[in-house]
């Protein structure tokens, strides 16, 4: 990618204002998927120095600022702990630690990738978005919107609630792409499915989880069934590395060992 200037915003009211001056003006996150996905621009916002790289756990959320990088997004004790780590899990499998030391959060949710893990069990979860200037939307919303926003992402907000995860990511090898990623989540007494890479971005298995919703103590055959559901209701392609139907099938198998795992889990 090719940039003609360089920018290092002192606030967000100037890195917004520098933003809307040119419609071929990039935000830099880590900057490492920018240089794929922009062929050219004119002038690269960086964001480094508004503070944007903490953490903070209250008693109802994990408030994460959008410049916090995935290695410490993973290594932090509250991420580690809520949903019984699965979050730290997704997390881990992309690339290496070289990689996660750079590559940012926000820049992980605003690229809205297809391929990501992590979106894949986020979407699972209440999380909401603050973008400046003053908006709020939730990560599920966000990733359905069409088009390019020109507000500037600056905080990720997890909610907290009593609950456990499950994560597979299905690649070649650990530094390859996901051929396809599942997320299953058990809280607040209800089953929540999404999966990635199919190739497309991450979706939740709405119809799957009603099926499970409807019985009050789901069996082996019920977590089958729903993994089936879930295989028919979500749309997959083939690719080079793995056709429609074999992703449809890793759907099947990873959803149903999931189910059983949380189940197992959640006692």
């Amino acid at each position: 990618m090719e940039a003609k200037l360089y920018h290092l915003a002192t606030s967000l009211e100037d890195a917004h204002k520098k933003l809307l001056e040119n419609p071929r003006n990039v935000l830099l996150g880590g900057g490492l998927w920018v240089k794929k996905s922009t062929k050219s621009a004119e002038t690269l916002i960086d964001l480094t120095a508004l503070n944007l790289n903490e953490i903070v756990e209250t008693e109802e959320d994990i408030q994460v600022g959008a410049m916090v990088s995935l290695r410490q997004f993973e290594k932090h004790p509250a991420i580690r702990a809520v949903y019984s780590g699965f979050l730290a899990l997704a997390t881990q499998q992309i690339m290496g630690v070289a990689f996660r030391q750079l590559a940012t959060i926000g820049g992980t949710i605003a690229g809205r990738f297809a391929f990501s893990d992590l979106l894949t069990a986020l979407v699972t979860i209440d999380v909401r978005l603050m973008f400046y200037p003053h908006k709020v939307v939730s990560l599920v919303d966000y990733l359905e919107a069409k088009g390019k926003t020109t507000d500037i992402l600056t905080k990720v907000i997890i909610k907290k609630s009593p609950g456990t995860g499950y994560f597979k990511k299905v690649s070649n090898t650990t530094l390859d792409f996901a051929i396809l990623n599942v997320a299953v989540l058990y809280t607040n007494n209800a089953y929540k499915i999404a999966v990635g890479a199919r190739p497309q971005g991450a979706s939740l298995a709405i119809k799957a989880s009603e099926y499970l919703a409807k019985i009050a103590f789901p069996t082996a055959e019920d977590f089958a069934n729903a993994a089936e559901i879930a295989s028919e209701e979500l749309k997959f392609l083939s690719t080079p590395t793995g056709s429609e139907s074999y992703r449809k099938t890793l759907t099947c198998a990873y959803v149903r060992r999931g189910l059983i795992e949380v189940a197992k889990n959640a006692g």
